[in-house]
């Protein structure tokens, strides 16, 4: 159905927006990368280097009364939408009051007038809507990137994935791309090294050159602050939580590195610049476990470098993990973990449970809804932690109901001889006391009796009751939860072991059952009267008749209070907080 499956490791445009963008990047993740200023001063407030933007325009009312004479002598008119490059102009000079457009032609102030006009009007726009238009600082390349001469602000375009850096080309201005960056309109994307921060190869148009323009190899050439520029894009993933990105940074001469822009469908033009497969790389760090940026950068220098390269070629290291044919992964929920028996197949690209597995693992909280039919789970196989994507179908062996695909066994090594333990078809459940613990402090606070119990007519009910004593309240009741059903099924399940604390996780599910029972008991006494004897337990008879011995004393309960021993508000005030200063 998907010729591209099958493409070698090379990431086409369909396999990107279907494996990675739509899985990986939900709508609001784009629409906040499309949103440059929203995206700038978002990452800004989280110490990520931007360019000052000095002025914002975002209506036909603020262009007409804007004086373009209180912008500084240079700077960069944006479209926030825009993509591409279209729409930019680079202001550097004035000449007789007017801007002089890459420090040489002329512009007037009604030319850009009517240029922002056209950014207004989302003509640069990636959404084609209304847009805003704004003026930023004009960036200067940094010396360092002098040998390379371009024709304008060169850039780093990283793609990171799972925190990791993937992969990284250089985009130099030239002349035939106006002075932008972008590879489409001729300038030139260098490949560069992950481990080494070195270039490799160069393209132009979509074909390999050999020499840079003006005559330069275009290898070999090292990469000002590396390491630093890696760890922003990391970064940057980890706090806009965009799942594929790639982010645009440049090495300015005052600031350093400073971003450019995050973009969440990026061209793949990437791939050419380093004559290298992109997916292959994705796949590879897809089901990794990735805590920091720290670790994503180290992570990308150890698999990507060229080091990483020179020992594909050595035979597979004995340490990576064996797996049979037949292997049983685990996962983890509210409550409990799940041991599945599974096949694996590298016929398969992704992996597939069958529905009745997903329905069972959904009822557990081990599955996400993805799109387009698809789960996002998280499982161990082979003592590695996997997060990957799965579709629901039923497997063609009946006799498991998972079968592993050769995205989610990178790293492993396939043993056909190795036999697995023997597993029930039938997902097993061990219990996880601390997630249960968890899960049992959460319902818990769910069911609060003191709020569920309370009447919602106690005070047009008391006010009845005060007119006529031999009136029999009848009391309302908020609804109980939607999902208390469900909470009842899930607290049913649930089995803690035979462990002191499993017995005490016992007692408090119980505990929790019964509270369901009492709240739907309200309003039936007799019912009511039951429940609540099962949870808080009834008065023995001995405490019984003391009660009523005291209630038959009309003394008992007519006593004035003495009047020396009333408080004041405030005097009360005085003792309690003494008493709390007293004990802390």
């Amino acid at each position: 159905m998907f010729p591209f499956l099958s493409s070698g490791g090379v990431l086409g445009l369909n396999a990107r927006n279907l494996l990675y963008i739509k899985p990986w990047n939900p709508r609001k993740a784009v629409a906040f990368a499309d949103d440059k200023m929203k995206t700038k001063a978002f990452l800004s407030a989280r110490g990520i280097p931007v360019a000052k933007i000095f002025a914002r325009i975002g209506s036909r009312a603020e262009l007409q009364s804007f004086d373009f004479s209180s912008l500084p002598e240079e700077c960069v008119l944006k479209p926030n939408f825009g993509s591409g490059g279209e729409g930019i102009i680079v202001l550097s000079g004035r000449k007789k009051g007017e801007f002089l457009v890459q420090g040489k032609t002329p512009v007037s102030d009604q030319t850009l007038r009517e240029h922002i006009e056209d950014i207004l009007d989302g003509k640069f726009a990636v959404n084609g809507r209304n847009d805003t238009a704004f003026f930023e600082r004009l960036l200067r390349a940094d010396e360092a990137l002098a040998p390379l001469r371009p024709a304008g602000l060169p850039d780093v375009r990283i793609v990171v994935f799972n925190l990791v850096p993937v992969m990284a080309m250089l985009r130099v201005p030239t002349a035939e791309s106006g002075g932008k960056a972008n590879v489409h309109l001729g300038g030139l994307g260098i490949g560069i090294d992950i481990a080494k921060g070195t270039t490799t190869y160069a393209t132009q148009y979509n074909r390999r050159i050999k020499q840079l323009p003006h005559g330069i190899s275009p290898s070999g050439f090292p990469i000002p602050r590396w390491d630093e520029l890696l760890l922003i894009a990391s970064r940057i993933q980890s706090l806009t939580n965009i799942g594929y990105i790639a982010v645009d940074l440049t090495l300015d001469a005052e600031q350093g590195p400073v971003l450019l822009e995050v973009n969440a469908r990026a061209g793949l033009m990437v791939q050419v610049a380093n004559l290298a497969p992109l997916r292959a790389r994705l796949e590879r760090v897809e089901g990794l476990k990735v805590g920091t940026p720290e670790k994503g950068v180290r992570i990308a220098q150890e698999l990507f470098g060229q080091k990483a390269r020179e020992r594909s070629a050595a035979p597979p290291s004995p340490e990576r993990p064996v797996l049979g044919l037949r292997e049983t992964i685990i996962l983890s929920g509210d409550g409990a973990n799940a041991e599945v028996p599974a096949l694996l197949s590298t016929k398969e690209e992704r992996t597939i449970f069958s529905p009745r597995l997903v329905r069972e693992l959904s009822e557990q909280g081990m599955l996400a809804p993805a799109e387009d039919g698809t789960f996002r789970v998280k499982f161990t196989l082979g003592g590695r932690k996997i997060q990957t994507i799965i579709r629901s179908a039923e497997p063609p062996d009946s006799s498991v109901r998972a079968i592993i695909g050769r995205r989610d066994l990178q790293g492993f090594l396939i043993d056909p001889g190795k036999t697995a333990p023997a597993a029930s078809v039938r997902p097993r459940v061990r219990e996880d006391l601390r997630a249960i613990d968890r899960f049992l402090a959460d319902a818990d606070h769910d069911l609060m009796l003191i709020r569920e119990l309370k009447p919602v007519n106690l005070a047009e009910e008391r006010i009845i009751l005060e007119q006529d004593v031999s009136y029999n309240p009848v009391f309302r009741y908020t609804p109980l939860p939607d999902d208390v059903d469900d909470l009842e099924a899930r607290l049913t399940a649930l089995e803690p072991d035979d462990t002191p604390l499993g017995l005490l996780l016992r007692k408090k599910r119980r505990e929790l059952l019964l509270r369901i029972t009492l709240l739907r008991s309200r309003g039936d006494a007799r019912r009511f009267t039951e429940v609540s004897g099962s949870l808080f337990g009834m008065p023995t008879a001995v405490l019984v008749t003391a009660a009523a011995s005291q209630l038959r004393s009309r003394a008992a309960c007519d006593l004035p209070v003495p009047e020396k021993n009333l408080l004041s508000a405030e005097q009360a005030a005085e003792r309690f907080s003494a008493a709390i200063a007293r004990y802390g």
